[in-house]
């Protein structure tokens, strides 16, 4: 019996609703209602569920319970939850960019002393001590030459988080390696979802920190908390803090060979370990890692602020994108009629789905740039009307597996600040740093990839516009753009005027 049978069984009885009469009200046959009720026939259609709601009378949480219900008993239960987390990723994602610095050492506490010991290591016995021992130790790594910081923990702790993500550098690089466990595929434990992980970790790519974490496998509960001592480590050049998973027990080190020692057992449980991203460090390099993303998969989906249209463009538009006095302009020049060559064929083979932001549309038709380029291209060209019509209407005339979908709410806030692309076998996540330069991850561990791909895949139909609708649309900013030409306008005034 279903979830959804047991809570409507459960509302008929306490709200002693009369079977007949809901079978009357709702138009479906007698045997067929009693099936479902007694979870022997699949849940009834969107509509008769409503009917079904709507009849029983039911408040506003029992209607979200009851929904709730629905909604898992089309998939399994365990597809609903991780559904769920991926929706939460993607709908909270500008959220993960608003932490602010926390300082713990701001506070008072009787028992925190006011210098870092002198001794060759200190015990301590509460999460007051880790934190105050973890933050000085931390920022006398920061503010030092060529910084080099080890994490081996898990990034559960609210508070250690937020204040290296608000982390002051003092312009010398700082590099943090970060040793966590993941479950492999596992059921229930959403604490330790490792979507959820990936949420913890992104805002501190937003500092300048050299941030690069690596992960390996294990159930996170049973290596973290069964009988392990000291399974958790903070390393710096000078000191290390070895302590229990809860952070509550511990020892401060700064014996010279102890930490030695204890950097070369971190350094050889990274060599065992994967890296969560591989992150590109040029144009070039994020080009090349886009197109492998896309080339390796058979059918991919892109969350983004506006549609992708660089598949359509001329290649006798190049040469305006890069100005003049760009540094190397002949080599970057030809790896951008490469780029584009890549593209047309990844377009020809895959079948993409793109979801995007109306406005988005609109602003390039009013204003002709290409806001998917990096910046310094963008800035430098703007495209004709003319040049506008010719690459929109390649769109209606292309061999390409493409499939245009407007977002709706409440997606439309997350793709204004994330361009999420997701493939069978690959993804990478773009965003803006903390400097406005785009920044690109690709993601290497497979669960993350499998949950949001399948959440993608399976999108509610409610939150996106139907690809006819938006192709309507485009077809609609088409013959808007041709009014301005042959009336010899500027695109000046606003798509919706």
């Amino acid at each position: 019996m279903s979830d959804f049978s047991k809570l409507l069984s459960r509302f008929i009885k306490e709200k002693k609703i009369s079977v007949s009469s809901m079978v009357e009200y709702c138009g479906i046959d007698r045997s067929a209602m009693y099936k479902i009720i007694k979870g022997k026939r699949n849940p009834p259609s969107l509509e008769i569920r409503d009917r079904i709601s709507h009849f029983m009378r039911l408040t506003p949480e029992e209607s979200r319970l009851f929904n709730q219900a629905y909604e898992i008993s089309l998939t399994e239960k365990d597809v609903y939850e991780k559904r769920k987390q991926a929706e939460k990723f993607i709908l909270n994602f500008p959220a993960v960019f608003q932490t602010e610095y926390s300082s713990f050492c701001s506070s008072s506490s009787s028992e925190r002393p006011e210098i870092l010991p002198e001794k060759k290591c200190t015990a301590f016995s509460s999460q007051n001590m880790f934190y105050f021992y973890a933050q000085q130790i931390i920022e006398s790594e920061a503010d030092s030459e060529n910084g080099q910081i080890g994490l081996l923990l898990q990034p559960d702790s609210e508070f250690l988080f937020s204040f290296l993500t608000g982390l002051k550098l003092s312009g010398s690089p700082c590099f943090i390696d970060h040793i966590f466990c993941m479950n492999h595929f596992s059921k229930g434990e959403t604490s330790y979802n490792n979507l959820d992980t990936l949420s913890r970790l992104l805002p501190l790519f937003i500092n300048g920190i050299h941030y690069r974490p690596y992960f390996f496998y294990d159930n996170v509960h049973s290596h973290y908390h069964n009988l392990n001592a000291f399974s958790s480590m903070i390393l710096t050049k000078k000191y290390a803090i070895t302590c229990t998973a809860d952070l509550k027990n511990g020892i401060l080190h700064k014996d010279p060979k102890t930490i030695t020692m204890l950097w070369k057992l971190f350094h050889s449980y990274k060599a065992k370990c994967h890296p969560l991203f591989y992150i590109p460090n040029s144009v070039i390099e994020d080009g090349s890692m886009v197109q492998k993303t896309v080339k390796n998969c058979s059918e991919l989906y892109f969350i983004e602020p506006e549609p992708c249209l660089i598949p359509f463009i001329s290649e006798s538009i190049l040469p305006s994108l890069l100005p003049e006095d760009h540094p190397n302009r002949e080599t970057m020049l030809s790896y951008m009629y490469s780029y584009l060559k890549e593209s047309k064929k990844s377009f020809s083979k895959a079948d993409m789905h793109f979801y995007f932001c109306k406005n988005e549309l609109d602003r390039f038709a009013e204003t002709g740039i290409l806001t998917e380029l990096p910046r310094p291209l963008s800035d430098t060209y703007a495209l004709s009307v003319k040049e506008r019509i010719e690459l929109l209407e390649k769109i209606f005339n292309s061999p390409f597996k493409v499939h245009y979908h407007f977002l709706k709410e409440p997606f439309l806030q997350a793709a204004s600040r994330l361009r999420l692309c997701v493939g069978e076998n690959s993804m990478y996540l773009q965003f803006l740093n903390n400097q406005l330069h785009r920044s690109y991850l690709f993601l290497q561990e497979p669960e993350i990839i499998e949950i949001l791909f399948d959440y993608l895949k399976n999108i509610d139909k409610n939150t996106i516009c139907s690809e006819e609708e938006t192709l309507a649309y485009f077809r609609e900013t088409i013959n808007w753009l041709k009014k301005k030409e042959k009336e010899n306008e500027p695109c000046l005034t606003s798509r919706k005027s």
